[in-house]
């Protein structure tokens, strides 16, 4: 009976959307048809114009259209896009951001601009976020790369794609050419540091590099070193032509997110989430200093075109300068307004290009001017102790007495026999009753 009249309600409600449907559509095509209008009488005409000799007036000319006004190119200083990685050419002239609208799913962009921040081109492509990018040495090539696993190789000079380049599975989050261009290296969540072939675009090595995603990778300028960072807390140095492990530096506590070559290779830097920037000597790979203040991840790392100082961006907004050779802080410029994902100077060191998830801008670069250091805490007033009194000489030990030797117990003697009474004398008139033995006595 329920399934009965449950039917029935279901064939109501269609038969009503049926109705339903078809009035609306009939009310649709009423309303789309022009309403009738009356006609209106025909207007009397007008008498015929007198005749005359005078020739008709001519109309006057329409002032001419004024030509439309080229629209002027973006400006990168309103460009309100995720900017998560940007390089300059060597001479200074072009600048190439890459982002997106988001850091994750949605489309990604990468932007040319001349060094006045006027927009040259997008190199459109990446359907994700781009988390990558360089220029060659030369200035003939860049590299892009993202959450989409996808790297691309582009033509500069023409703004067009010369190779698409897959072979990692996931996400690229860095990349580097060799100095003479002849190789790029790219580093994905795969663990895999993938070499590629410029030339022809096809991989000469894969290197199982790290245990969890690289994050980072660069040449040193010699092009004999490749170093990498990782999810797993290290650095690795490379041998780029044969793909072999050279040395292994330890001490970050976290994913490393930056790694960088002073221009003379004298150094490497490497910056992560835990907030350090550690510096290594490239000769015995060993450390060198650390530099500490930033209070959140650190994303980014460049030196300047002499390498005497370097430039760190980090996730709380702060930009700080620092001295490698004195291994301390110098002022900075203001903190940006929103998370600094990318900074880098400009090749002539007078600017420093500074990109977050609101966009890109350039500021000037100050002076290099120390900070004073921070006053090394006190140390703490040693507890007093309490005087210690003369220590008392241990009693000494009571002589082990010989332990007693349990009472013997006395051997028991068999019971007397109660003496037998002696006849008794003979009575004089009655005779006497002899006396009970003692054993017949009654216990109380």
């Amino acid at each position: 009976m329920q399934s009965r009249l449950t039917t029935h309600l279901f064939q109501r409600l269609f038969s009503s959307c049926i109705l339903l449907t078809c009035v609306t559509a009939n009310m649709v095509a009423a309303e789309d048809k022009p309403a009738a209008t009356p006609e209106k009488p025909a207007a009397p005409k007008a008498p015929p114009a007198a005749s005359s000799d005078k020739p008709a007036a001519a109309a006057p000319d329409k002032p001419a259209d004024k030509p439309e006004q080229a629209k002027a190119p973006p400006k990168l200083n309103e460009f309100g896009r995720w900017i998560i990685a940007a390089d300059y050419t060597s001479d200074g002239s072009t600048l190439v951001t890459a982002g997106g609208e988001s850091l994750l799913y949605r489309p990604g962009d990468v932007v040319v601009w001349k060094a006045d921040g006027t927009e040259l081109a997008k190199l459109a492509g990446h359907p994700t976020a781009v988390w990558a990018v360089q220029v060659s040495a030369d200035g003939k090539l860049a590299a892009t790369a993202g959450y989409d696993g996808l790297v691309k190789l582009w033509d500069l000079p023409s703004k067009k794609l010369k190779a698409d380049l897959k072979k990692h599975k996931g996400w690229v989050r860095s990349l580097a050419f060799s100095p003479d261009g002849s190789r790029l290296a790219t580093a994905g969540e795969d663990g895999a540091v993938v070499l590629w072939n410029t030339a022809d675009g096809k991989d000469v090595a894969t290197v199982a590099a790290h245990e969890g995603p690289v994050t980072a990778v660069a040449f040193a300028p010699d092009g004999k070193t490749l170093a990498s960072g990782g999810g797993d807390k290290l650095v690795k140095l490379w041998n780029p032509a044969d793909g072999k492990e050279k040395a292994k530096l330890a001490g970050h506590e976290d994913t490393i997110w930056a790694v960088a070559y002073s221009p003379n290779g004298s150094v490497l830097v490497s910056a992560g989430a835990d907030r350090t920037v550690r510096v290594w000597n490239s000769s015995d790979s060993k450390p060198a200093g650390t530099f500490a203040g930033h209070k959140d991840w650190v994303t980014s790392a460049a030196f300047n075109a002499d390498g005497s100082r370097l430039v760190t961006g980090s996730l709380d907004g702060v930009i700080k300068l620092w001295d490698v050779n004195a291994k301390r802080e110098q002022e900075g410029p203001p903190p940006a307004s929103s998370s600094v994902w990318c900074v880098t100077f400009t090749p002539d060191g007078k600017s420093l290009f500074v990109g977050t998830h609101a966009g890109g801008q350039l500021v000037q670069t100050p002076a290099a001017k120390l900070l004073p250091e921070p006053p090394k805490p006190k140390p703490e007033p040693a507890a007093e102790q309490p005087k210690s009194e003369p220590a008392k000489k241990p009693a000494d030990k009571p002589k082990e007495q010989p332990a007693a030797k349990p009472a013997e117990k006395p051997e028991a003697k068999p019971a007397e026999k109660p003496a037998a009474p002696k006849p008794a004398e003979k009575p004089a008139e009655k005779p006497a009753e002899p006396a009970k033995p003692a054993a017949a006595v009654e216990k109380k």
